[in-house]
């Protein structure tokens, strides 16, 4: 992933906030999704695609509970560094749970703790199927800028999608390019992570307009048109 310069989305979470089913849907990963305590004791690595064709990967972590022992923060350290490596961290929070706002405030704290403070992160307040209308306001002005969802229903995954779309890093050199066809390799990795803007089989290569990477726009120069 860090090779290719693939983006990374990490899960974060209080314990049975839905994380695995989140990224179930995301994802369509069969990951396991089970009301225990650390069911997830393993990082779960799937690839997805935002709306407009660039690659990330989604990462699912261990759950957290309030007051979580060092002990257990130090067992987890594994599982809890791909938040500190991602790009981006997705909050999930249970919104049927009396007290959201705990909830997000121990996450908080134990991110701190693996040094990953400097992360982007966005809420996702999940399962607002269980919740009536004044739950889904009071989340609101908790958090303005929190997608809501439904991990069971699919309600707001169009809306999330878009939010991870736009919080991800883009690429942002713009080429143009006419890649023969022995360097497909280049080819596909503009798949990978640019935002391909026009593509067409001439009888010489792949021609390309694209928004790529610095490092690898430095890699095209020999095929610039």
């Amino acid at each position: 992933r860090k090779r290719n310069q693939i983006p990374s989305v990490a899960t974060a979470g209080y314990t049975n906030a839905g994380k695995s089913s989140l990224l179930n849907r995301l994802t369509s990963a069969g990951v396991l999704v089970q009301n225990a305590l650390f069911a997830t004791l393993d990082p779960t690595v799937r690839q997805s695609k935002t709306p407009d064709g660039r690659e990330y990967t989604l990462t699912d972590t261990v759950g957290f509970v309030r007051n979580l022992p060092h002990q257990l923060v130090e067992a987890f350290r594994s599982t809890l560094e791909e938040i500190s490596d991602a790009d981006l961290v997705l909050h999930v929070v249970d919104a049927s749970h009396p007290d959201p706002g705990s909830q997000i405030e121990t996450v908080r704290k134990v991110i701190s703790e693996v040094g990953a403070t400097n992360i982007r992160e966005l809420i996702v307040f999940n399962k607002v199927d269980l919740v009536d209308q004044a739950t889904l306001i009071s989340l609101r002005s908790l958090q303005p800028d929190a997608c809501l969802v439904s991990s069971r229903t699919g309600q707001g995954f169009e809306e999330l999608e878009l939010a991870i779309a736009e919080r991800l890093p883009r690429p942002n050199v713009f080429v143009q390019v006419l890649i023969p066809y022995n360097r497909g390799e280049l080819v596909s990795r503009m798949h990978l992570n640019s935002e391909i803007i026009k593509l067409e089989y001439q009888e010489h290569g792949t021609y390309l307009e694209a928004r790529v990477k610095e490092d690898l726009a430095a890699e095209l120069k020999p095929y610039l048109i």
